[in-house]
């Protein structure tokens, strides 16, 4: 930012939005995550809004309500991300004086606006139980229509003092406002004036407002409670109370991230300031993006009528399920067969853990791409490991949470091929990448002196090359074998993606030669892949022994240690998949698909998490990238903060959980 934007003058016309100071390096990647956001937020909401106009049965005061809210989230985050956006991607960052406070109004008015639709909505959950019989007398259209406008007036009144006494203030010191938003008091804070009245009445509505707000739904589910535990059956209770579970998720989505960020902002003083501003954004970003998922998830009538829209529903596919048939065009996924009332519940860590491989790879690979240090051997085969992580929960994920969220089961046969060969070509490249690391560690170690002329970048590019040739080849056999075959019993797959024997199962031919490949494969290649390891640590821990101080040994140690923790978490899910599928013939089928999704997911989640925290050269450049790019604005003079004691703390949390990874890795000649 150029000196001018420091300097003193009198009520600017424009104000500076500084993105997320401190980051600045890294809002390409922070842009991606607030732009997905943002999509899921837009499409979300529209479809709901879409869905509750064309579908009559929804037409009542709990779907009026949520296409309040609905309308409000779209204007919420309309109103903060686009200019975000900008800031990240064209370094944006200008905002006219009075589009900052019509941003500010905007934002703080939906808000409040969200809020008192929550109000509403529990007030519909409590007529709804607590008198049902006078629910439609009671919260009629035109009651519905005032209590609308009743929500949108309060927001509007409520907020537009706050906009008021903002543009009022004269502004001499700085124009420059460390946030992507124009929030009330990072604006009001750069005023050349006794501004307490502007945080009393924020504090006021605060208090008055939205605590009210909270304390009236905590009244009404506590009538909602007591009315449910007056039921006669568990039945009843749980399908009473399974009707305010939409309601009461979009409440803790929404209030949760507000409560954090006050507590965060009044307790985390030592806390860096990009950190207050990253979790700010993403209690604006979160809720309008979670709101339309809950409730297309948790609610029958929006989930049926989502189905209908998207899965084409066929008449005649519920009768084909079962009949005889020859070579279907499509093949039915089941999930997982026994735990389907439970789908909802098991899409949450499975998304939860997709959504920590894809950042954690793509972090590794931003590292490694920026930090000249560690173009070496090792660091290019761990990004050949993470693109692999990439590619290989993709290739089921999206159908399977499909599965479990729209009951979306239906896969074209040769979309079916296609992920069959795309799980077993990356787990073979996977297999192929850990020999390829494990041989790096053992030049790195038995011969320091010759690495850097053994393991040169031509003869890594020819080892990625074989490994990536490896998996394609001894993979390609199984989408051709599964092809020719004749199925005529069946086309439903006990399973939530392709997988090789369940998709052969079902041919009506002698399958034997597909048997014998799947063994060849885990015999052959795997097996050889394991012996390759083995061998290699072997002749590793034969030169480790060899050295003459114990530390000396630790430290050499310590640089095999992300890798051995990377195999086992992948061979030793791998193994006792193997083993439960052979020898578990009483272990239910609902056990075996869920251990073989874990299986496909737990390695690419955790190779990011273990090289993250395990590899002192990549947690360095972690810490750099999170702790040491503040600004002027954000030092710790200007602060009050100490990031140094900050980066000791972590320091020594790290080594209280992996003293040997802060050892520093052997120098290469």
């Amino acid at each position: 930012m150029s000196d001018s934007n420091k300097t003193d003058f009198t009520n600017p016309s424009t104000f500076i939005l500084m993105g997320i100071p401190g980051l600045e390096a890294a809002h390409i990647w922070i842009s991606i995550p607030f732009c997905i956001m943002y999509i899921l937020a837009i499409l979300g909401n529209f479809t709901i809004l879409f869905i509750v106009k064309m579908e009559p049965s929804l037409h009542g005061p709990m779907y009026y309500f949520l296409c309040m809210l609905a309308i409000t989230d779209l204007v919420l985050t309309t109103s903060t991300l686009p200019k975000t956006l900008s800031i990240f991607w064209f370094s944006s960052k200008e905002i006219d004086f009075s589009a900052c406070l019509t941003q500010m109004y905007f934002i703080h008015c939906f808000l409040e606006m969200e809020s008192g639709i929550f109000v509403a909505m529990a007030l519909d959950r409590h007529v709804a139980i607590c008198n049902p019989l006078r629910h439609s007398a009671i919260l009629t259209n035109p009651v519905v229509v005032k209590i609308g406008l009743a929500v949108l007036l309060r927001g509007c009144l409520v907020i537009l003092p706050l906009v008021l006494l903002a543009g009022q203030w004269p502004y001499c010191r700085t124009n420059i406002i460390p946030q992507p938003y124009c929030a009330h008091m990072a604006v009001v804070n750069l005023a050349c004036a006794d501004t307490r009245v502007s945080s009393y009445y924020g504090l006021s509505v605060l208090f008055c407002v939205n605590g009210l707000d909270m304390i009236f739904i905590t009244v009404s589910y506590i009538q909602i409670i007591k009315a449910i535990f007056s039921l006669p059956t568990k039945d009843a209770r749980l399908k009473t109370f399974g009707t305010c579970s939409s309601h009461l998720c979009v409440i803790l989505a929404f209030y949760i991230p507000n409560l954090f960020i006050s507590l965060m902002y009044r307790v985390g003083q030592n806390v860096p300031g990009h950190f207050h501003i990253l979790i700010a954004n993403v209690y604006q970003s979160m809720p309008p993006t979670l709101n339309p998922i809950i409730y297309g998830v948790r609610t029958n009538q929006i989930r049926g009528r989502l189905l209908r829209l998207f899965t084409h529903e066929r008449c005649s596919m519920s009768d084909s399920y079962t009949t005889n048939f020859t070579n279907p065009s499509t093949f039915i996924l089941l999930g997982i067969p026994g735990l389907e009332g439970a789908h909802i519940w098991i899409s949450i860590p499975f998304c939860a853990m997709y959504a920590i491989a894809i950042l954690g790879n793509f972090t590794i690979l931003f590292i490694v791409k920026t930090e000249p240090s560690l173009h070496g051997p090792m660091y290019y085969f761990l990004c050949i490991l993470t693109v692999t992580d990439l590619v290989l929960p993709t290739s089921i994920l999206p159908k399977t949470l499909s599965i479990f969220w729209f009951n979306s089961r239906e896969i074209d046969f040769s979309a079916c091929l296609t992920q069959m060969y795309f799980i077993h070509c990356f787990s073979v490249m996977e297999s192929g990448i850990f020999v390829a690391m494990a041989l790096d560690r053992y030049v790195a170690i038995c011969h320091p002196l010759r690495h850097s002329t053994i393991l040169t970048n031509p003869v890594v590019a020819k080892i990625g090359l074989a490994v990536v040739l490896h998996g394609a080849m001894f993979a390609l056999p199984y989408p051709f074998l599964a092809r020719r075959w004749p199925y005529c019993t069946t086309n439903i797959i006990p399973q939530s993606y392709c997988e090789h024997m369940a998709v052969v199962k079902l041919a009506c031919a002698d399958i034997r030669i597909n048997n014998y490949s799947g063994l060849v494969e885990v015999f052959s290649v795997l097996g050889l892949d394991v012996s390759s390891i083995a061998m290699s640590y072997t002749l590793i821990l034969r030169t480790i022994f060899s050295l003459p101080t114990k530390d000396a040994r630790l430290k050499t140690f310590g640089t095999c240690g992300s890798h051995l923790c990377v195999i086992l978490a992948f061979y030793i899910p791998s193994l006792f998949s193997f083993l439960t599928h052979r020898l578990g013939h009483n272990v239910p089928l609902h056990f075996h698909v869920l251990m073989a999704n874990v299986y496909l997911l737990v390695p690419p989640m955790l190779n990011p998490v273990i090289y993250g925290v395990r590899t002192k050269e990549i947690r360095d450049r972690i810490f750099q990238l999170f702790l040491n790019k503040g600004t002027s604005m954000f030092s710790p003079c200007s602060l009050g903060l100490s990031l140094s004691s900050m980066q000791s703390w972590l320091v020594m949390w790290f080594w209280t959980l992996f003293p040997e990874s802060l050892t520093d890795q052997p120098k290469r000649h």
